[in-house]
Order: C-alpha cells, then structure tokens, then sequence
C-alpha cells in the first residue's frame, strides 16, 4: 500500500513576482515542497479570478479600415483604432461612429455608420449619399481588419458593385464580445505531459471557466481529485511560475487585480510499503525504506 500525504498552498498575486518579458508571476514558497523518498503531485483546488480584462486590447483586435467607393470612382477611406477598455455591443457602435463621424467627407455629402442587430447579433456598415445631386455609392468595403472575432467582420469583406444612394454591407458573423471562455494556468516549473497542443514547455495547472461577467469574480472549485505528477527529479520545490492565458493563448491583464489560489501537493512514496509482516510496523517499514534507498545510491 501507499502514505498519501496531502498539503496545501495558498498564493495571492499580490504578494508575487511579475515578470513583464515572459508574463509570469513567481510566487516564492516560505516552506519549499521536499520530495526526497516521495513523487510529487499538485491540484488546483480553488481560485478566485476577478474578470477584470478587458475584450478590446491595443494592437490585437482594435483596428478597422473600411473604404466608400463613390461615382467616378472616387474613394474615401475610414479607419478607426478602438480604444482599449470593455465594450457591449452599443458602446462599441458609439466608439466606432464617433471616429467615423470625424471622418467623413462632408464636401461630398458621404457618411459611413456602424450598426447592430441585437436579433442577429451582427453589425452592419451603411454608407449614405445625404445630397440632392447624382452621386451614388457604387461599393462599401472592409479593407483590413484584426477586430474579427470583435465585430464579426472578415478582411475583404465587400457589397460588390452597386449604383445606391444608400449601400448597406453586413458582417457575416456573429459578434463575439467575450474575451476567452476559459482561463488557463500556466506553469514553466515541471516538464510534465499535461499541455495543449502548443504547450512549448509549459505545463497547465488547470482549465478554469470564465463563466462571470466583466467586473466579476469567478469563484473556482476543482470538482476531480485527479493529480498531476511532477516528473521525479523535481524533488525540491521552493517557487511556482504561473501566468494566466486565454483560448488564444494571450496574456490576461488584470489590471492590478490580484487573483488567489489554492493548490493541493500530494507526496506519494516512490517505493510500495510492505505491511504483510504482522510484526512490522509503519514506522518499521519507513526505516527499512530509507535504509534500502540508502544502500542503492
């Protein structure tokens, strides 16, 4: 048979290392984790994550360029940096138009306006000929984008040719305001096989769902008593490297939020206890381990 002991290990990131370069927290242990005649294992048994990232992060998914081809082929060019906070989807029609508004060629009488459908959940591009003249809207396009999952929107995306006063393009896809549904825990300390398929080194703790809505805490307990075993040359642990990523495996800021967690370490003698002699006791049985793991180093 095996001893199980089992030890818990309390972090707060507040009182942890922030490594800007690799975005890993290192919390230092007070009480380092010994293995010597034992495996390691850990859990994550409980966190407590805010939900305090926001869905829209400069130079990741804040950008949009569209163009309004008008007669005589004469184009005009809208484009738009998204300023980095949370949005819904009005707020975002807001911020959005506000730069479009900026942008418009008022000597041509053209606009270009975002809107939203809360039935369909996608938005639409209108571009409008506001004057009594002939101009007409003779294409709507997205020229770039790397807001596609934000907006629902596809580079390239395009009306074709039309000859409107008001030209209407629809995003193809369903917005998608949620940053990740899953924060990942990410460890650098122990090779171990418990990874995604772009691990690169790094182990997951755990898979944590991000179920809470912005401004929330995500209050996580670990339903499995599943282990997992750290590799037997990591018989002395005194700090644990953790970052927390999202289903891209992008860097989740809290924004000086601290997050808590609670890990389980479970120490497993490597070798079987043998208690069939009567007269043996379970200190016996220690010594006579020691002694035997003594005479073979």
């Amino acid at each position: 048979m095996y001893l199980y002991m089992t030890e818990y290990i309390y972090l707060n990131s507040r009182y942890s290392e922030f490594n800007q370069d690799t975005k890993y927290h290192r919390f230092n242990l007070t009480k380092p984790i010994i293995g010597n005649l034992n495996n390691i294992s850990l859990r994550l048994a409980e966190a407590e994550i805010p939900i305090s990232y926001y869905n829209c992060i400069t130079d990741y998914n804040d950008k949009l360029s569209c163009k309004v081809t008008i007669t005589g082929d004469v184009e005009k060019n809208y484009t738009t940096t998204i300023t980095q906070k949370n949005y819904n989807q009005s707020q975002l029609v807001t911020e959005i138009n506000d730069s479009f508004t900026t942008q418009d060629d008022t000597s041509a009488e053209i606009t270009l306006r975002l809107s939203f459908d809360s039935q369909t959940l996608k938005y639409t591009l209108t571009a409008k000929y506001n004057g009594s003249g002939s101009t007409k809207i003779l294409k709507v396009e997205v020229v770039s984008s790397n807001a596609l999952r934000l907006l629902g929107v596809t580079e390239g995306l395009s009306t074709g040719v039309t000859d409107l006063v008001e030209s209407k393009l629809e995003f193809p896809n369903a917005t998608n305001l949620n940053r990740t549904k899953n924060i990942y825990l990410f460890t650098d300390v122990f090779d171990t096989e418990n990874c995604n398929n772009n691990n690169e080194g790094q182990t997951i703790l755990s898979k944590i769902q991000a179920s809470q809505k912005f401004g929330d805490i995500v209050s996580y307990q670990n339903e499995t008593t599943d282990f997992i075993k750290i590799p037997q040359q990591n018989t002395y642990i005194d700090h644990i490297n953790i970052k927390l990523l999202d289903d891209d495996d992008e860097f989740l800021d809290f924004n000086k939020l601290n997050f808590c967690l609670s890990l389980a370490v479970q120490l497993t003698p490597k070798k079987k206890l043998d208690y069939d002699d009567e007269n043996r006791t379970p200190i016996d049985t220690l010594i006579n381990m020691v002694q035997q793991e003594i005479c073979e180093e």
